[in-house]
Order: C-alpha cells, then structure tokens, then sequence
C-alpha cells in the first residue's frame, strides 16, 4: 500500500474526483456503505491515530455468499452501497488495501436514456447447438455488442479460428431468432437475464445444422462411407425451368477472387445490414451457404432451393419456375452482393466535373476515386470499370469526354461470313460412285459461288453443274445459279 497522505488531503482528493461525474465508456466501482461511511466519519474525525479508521476495504455485505461474486439482489445505492470513480477507488485501494480473497467489483457506465453506472450487468446461458445442454452462464453489459458475445462464446467453446458460426436467440416461448447484426447491443435487443443464446457452426459440408439441406444422393457413396469428391466440381439441381440461374451461379462460382473472398468468411465481417439499397445481407450470406457446399467436396449435386426462394423474394420476377434471361439474373445478383458488401457505410455526395481539356488519364482517375467513395466493395474490386464516352457538339464542336462506371458488359459474338454445306457429287459417268464433299460459301452468296468453290475441289467446270435438292429418293427442287445459298437448310440433301 501506498503511504496514506493527511486525512484532510485525502477528503479533498476523493471529492474532487467525485465532483467530475460518470461518463459514457468509463468504469466506475462499488464499495460497501457502511464501510465507506466510516471512512468518512474517520477523514471528517482528523486524527489519523483515532480507532475509527476503517481499516481495508470490505466488500462482503455485498456478495450473496463469502465464496460467490455474485451480488445480492435488489442492492440499493447510498444505502447499500456507494458509487465510486476509477480515480478516487484507486486512490482508497492504495490506502486502505482491501480484505483479502475480494476482488474490485466495477461496473461500466452506460447511456440508456441517460448515463448511468450498471450496477446489474445482464446474465446470458450460452451453449452450443451440437450440445444444447451444457450451459455456460457470462455476464455482459448492456452495452456489448452482438459481435462482442460472438468473439467470447466462440473463445469459450474454443472453435477453431477456420470455423464460421452464427447466434441465435432463444425467446420465453421456445422460439429462436437468428442475431444477424453483429454492431446491434444487449440493450436494443431486449436481452434479459437468464436468457440463453445458441452458436452453431457450419458443417463439413457447407450446410447449417438448422437448416435442412436440399442435396441429392450426395452425403454417401455405394459403399456407405461419405462421398469424397474434387471441390468445386459440383452440379446445379434444376427447379423448373432454372438453368438461367444455375449457370450464372457456376459462372460466378468459378471466379477464384470472389469465391475464395466467400470460402475464407471475408464477407462476414463486410456485411452491410442497414444499406436501404441492399437486402439486409440475405443474398450475401444466401450466395455464401451455394458456394461453400459446391466447394465443400462433399455433394455430386445440389438443390439451390434456399437460394431461389431469397432471390425471388427480393426480385419477384425470378419468383416462378419459367426460364428467364440469365443475364438478368447475373445482373441483380451482383448489384445485390455489392450492396450487401458495400464498405461504405454513409454514402457522401459527390459533385462529378467535367473534363475540360484535361488528360484522359487524370479524369479517368478521379471519377473512378468518386465512384469508389460511394461504391467500395468486392464486387467493385473484381468487376467494376469505366467506360469512356465522347460527345461532339454538331454547332461549336466542343468535345466533352466522362467516364462511366459499368459493372458487366454485353458484347456480341462475332459471327462468321462463311458457312459448311454437305453435298454429294454426281458424276455423269453412272459407273462411278457419288462422292461427298463439305464445301465452304459465303453466307450471303449465291449458287453460283456453290459452284466455283466445287469447280476448285474436283476440277469440273463450274458451268457444268446443277444442284438439286433430293427428299425421298425423288428430285424435289433444282436450284438456279442466282438463287441464295441461304435457300439451302442444314438439314437437305443436296446432290449435284
């Protein structure tokens, strides 16, 4: 213990801190009233060599027993107890030390309709889903965020740092709610002493124990052990007419950035439940459950039901089971994974400038730094980009050059200007045998071209053949040299 200085000195000191006031995030301490009165009694007194000095400080009346931390129920301030600054406890501590076997009781300060020190922190059973029985009882202020019982159950029941979990909480009448927000509090979500919450962890294969998995024959092999097949080479199940939706989400599930982003949980601490443009994270953590039980190696094919059922939720259109244009879906899935990911939280308005004459590169650069300051996320690091647009006007011929961002684009296939006929060659000699040739034209063209590619391959004149279309053994049309070669289908037996 420190040297105690005069017992004026140490009235001044405690009431000075006294006067100071709680404040949010500060910790403050319980001492017992009896005690802290005849500390008073003792300063006020002057004698330092008087019998009544209180000697260390003893908490005991406070507890429900001498070998509990527990505190007695219904305590009540400046009768059972006195409120104390870190400050002035301390100062006491080093004074006066305190009974032996004690530990400081702090308490934080909170602001709930006001500051206030909580005496009462809130007492929750925690357990595992895979062991519901084994309760776990931890006390947390009313201020500790969802993120922050997480962290602590999960050290608790020591998960591995690979594992993803997930809270939930269990009502008084046997219900469960899923604690999707990890920054909301005790406090907002009314939880009470007494109340148990629930972690589970996902499975081997990519599942959720509490939800039922839509998977076929995937589990076990013909000789009953569990199927050990390659990750990612996994099939889409199709529900309906849903191939427009299966193949978006292979196409997105072989894309290493995004689907490594989602198999290592980086979306877990990015999700962006209060976004207005989002889906309160659903699509997000929907999109994670498909690619990692396609990823998990553990299915031959999966059911994306759970993943159709939020998607049409959210996009009524692709509610139903009729074919739709994948590109869409492709469309409103990622506009929908990036609001959910969105890193920006208060989207800030940006006044966009024109070019000016400056360089292509310096405007490039600062409309893709505006566009990243409302649009941060890994959708945009992967597949976001800039067009550029240049407008001239017809009257001053003023050139104005903007860079706009686009998040997919659509490109035509190139279309060949050649095309592959199948013909049989005749010959005039009924002694030799038709003989078959494939025979490249243009698409646009004529017969006539039919012939000269012919003339080149067998080495007869082009002005001593004719064409014929032959149906049932019988000649059912014979072509002119100026009639088109788009006149022909792929499908006719064409003998010249």
């Amino acid at each position: 213990m420190a040297e105690a200085p005069g017992l004026e000195s140490q009235r001044r000191q405690v009431e000075e801190v006294q006067r100071r006031g709680p404040e949010e995030g500060e910790s403050w301490y319980l001492i017992e009233q009896r005690w802290f009165e005849r500390w008073t009694a003792y300063v006020e007194d002057g004698d330092q060599n008087a019998s009544t000095n209180p000697g260390p400080i003893d908490n005991t009346k406070l507890h429900e027993s001498t070998e509990s931390d527990r505190l007695k129920a219904n305590l009540m301030e400046t009768e059972d107890y006195t409120l104390l600054h870190t400050e002035a406890w301390h100062k006491l501590l080093s004074w006066y030390g305190q009974t032996q076997g004690q530990q400081p009781i702090e308490r934080k300060v909170i602001r709930l309709s006001g500051l206030k020190v909580e005496v009462y922190p809130v007492e929750l059973a925690l357990c595992q889903y895979s062991n519901m029985d084994e309760l776990v009882t931890v006390s947390f202020s009313r201020a500790d965020t969802i993120d922050k019982i997480h962290k602590e159950m999960r050290r608790t029941f020591q998960v591995p740092a690979e594992d993803e979990s997930r809270l939930w909480m269990r009502n008084s009448d046997g219900s469960c709610e899923r604690l999707r927000n990890p920054q909301s509090n005790v406090n907002s979500l009314c939880l009470c002493t007494g109340q148990t919450l629930i972690m589970e962890s996902r499975n081997e294969d990519g599942t959720w124990p509490t939800v039922r998995p839509h998977v076929t024959r995937n589990l076990l092999d013909g000789q009953g052990s569990y199927y050990q097949g390659q990750p990612g080479v996994c099939g889409l199940s199709n529900l309906g007419n849903t191939c427009f939706m299966n193949s978006a989400l292979q196409c997105l599930s072989s894309t290493p950035p995004l689907t490594d982003y989602f198999l290592t949980n980086g979306y877990v601490e990015e999700l962006n439940l209060d976004n207005p443009l989002g889906m309160q994270g659903e699509i997000a953590e929907a999109y994670a459950d498909i690619i990692k039980q396609i990823w998990s190696g553990r299915h031959y094919t999966v059911i994306p039901r759970m993943f159709k059922t939020r998607v049409g939720h959210f996009a009524p259109q692709f509610s139903g089971y009729q074919p739709h244009d994948s590109q869409e879906l492709l469309a409103f899935l990622l506009d929908g994974l990036h609001e959910d990911l969105n890193r920006v939280r208060r989207k800030e308005y940006v006044e966009l400038k024109d070019a000016d004459g400056r360089e292509d590169e310096v405007v490039a650069v600062e409309a893709w730094s505006n566009h990243r300051r409302r649009n941060d996320s890994i959708i945009v690091d992967i597949f976001h980009g800039l067009f550029k647009s240049t407008l001239v006007c017809p009257q001053c011929r003023k050139i104005s050059v903007t860079f706009d961002p686009f998040c997919y684009l659509s490109v035509p296939l190139p279309i060949s200007p050649e095309r592959v006929l199948e013909i049989f060659l005749v010959p005039m000699d009924p002694q030799s045998k038709p003989i078959q040739h494939r025979v490249v034209v243009p698409k646009t063209g004529k017969l006539w071209d039919l012939y000269l590619a012919l003339s080149k391959m067998s080495g007869i004149p082009p002005d001593k053949l004719l064409a014929a279309d032959v149906f049932n053994h019988r000649f059912y049309k014979l072509f002119q040299r100026e009639d088109l070669l788009s006149s022909i289908l792929d499908r006719d037996d064409i003998f010249v």
